[in-house]
């Protein structure tokens, strides 16, 4: 089965027929096998990864760029340039999940950073959280296969449509967005994987045993191999950012409970998203 599954992980990658690739860099075990792998069937690639409040998340993804002998192209999103990058993608993107508008906007910034190097395909690992148990939500149905794998149907229909959302993106800046282990041939092998490779329990924190074992066994840093789960916007330091812009602009929780959300920056983005809706009827 891990044999296999270094077969199917590297035919995802292998007919790419760009010159230079980007990949949306975190550090984490994801983002390092689809570069690894990009690498080792010599692929001409750079990392792109962004950073909104600590420099220490630029850190961790250039020390495991180094590690991996891969050049990298940073940005530092400074809080100011923050809002008018969420006015923008509020105004193209849809969405229903707090969760999508992050991810929309890290990616905005990284096909930002790609333009500005003159990368113009940009390449990202999603897919593989769906795929490898890699959610917390999975712990919660262990011991029901069935239930499992009904759930990884459901989570990689919904990357799916969050990658036509993020492809509106890509496209302000004349980028390609391509997610190699959203592709069917790929979903539909992980999907045979049985579920016990995965998950082992429910108690499992650390989940994607087999891609870890894996990315192992390929030569990738175990700091990477081994990293616990943790989304693009936090890991990126986006989602403090945001929350940081919230309570500049006088958003409080108790206000925004009594107005009917669950904290402040979901007031704050409610608030951005009806001026950009009244802009556009403006105009």
């Amino acid at each position: 089965m891990h044999e296999q599954l270094k077969v199917e992980i590297c035919e995802a990658v292998r007919d790419l027929e760009k010159e230079v690739l980007g990949i949306a860099f975190s550090g984490g075990l994801d983002s390092s096998l689809l570069s690894g792998i990009c690498k080792q069937v010599g692929k001409n690639v750079s990392l792109l990864t962004v950073a909104f409040s600590r420099r220490r998340d630029i850190k961790i993804s250039n020390e495991i760029a180094k590690a991996l002998d891969l050049g990298i192209l940073h940005d530092m999103v400074p809080l100011e340039e923050l809002e008018h990058g969420l006015r923008t993608v509020l105004s193209i993107i849809e969405f229903e999940r707090i969760a999508r508008l992050e991810n929309c906007l890290c990616f905005y910034y990284v096909f930002r950073l790609a333009s500005k190097h003159g990368i113009h395909t940009v390449l990202s690992a999603n897919g593989i959280d769906e795929l490898f148990c890699g959610y917390h939500v999975y712990k919660n149905s262990y011991g029901d296969k069935d239930g499992i794998v009904d759930l990884m149907y459901t989570l990689v229909e919904t990357a799916k449509r969050d990658k036509e959302e993020v492809d509106k993106l890509s496209a302000l800046f004349g980028v390609e967005y391509v997610c190699p282990f959203l592709s069917d041939g790929f979903v539909d092998f992980a999907m045979k994987i049985p579920v016990e490779f995965k998950i082992k329990s429910k108690d499992d924190d650390l989940r994607k045993h087999i891609l870890r074992e894996v990315a192992l066994e390929l030569g990738l840093p175990r700091s990477a191999a081994l990293r616990f789960k943790k989304a693009f916007q936090y890991s990126s330091g986006m989602h403090k950012a945001i929350t940081r812009l919230a309570k500049e602009r006088g958003f409080k929780r108790k206000y925004a409970r009594a107005v009917g959300f669950s904290g402040k920056m979901e007031a704050y983005i409610n608030s951005l998203k009806r001026d950009v809706g009244l802009g556009q009827r403006k105009d």
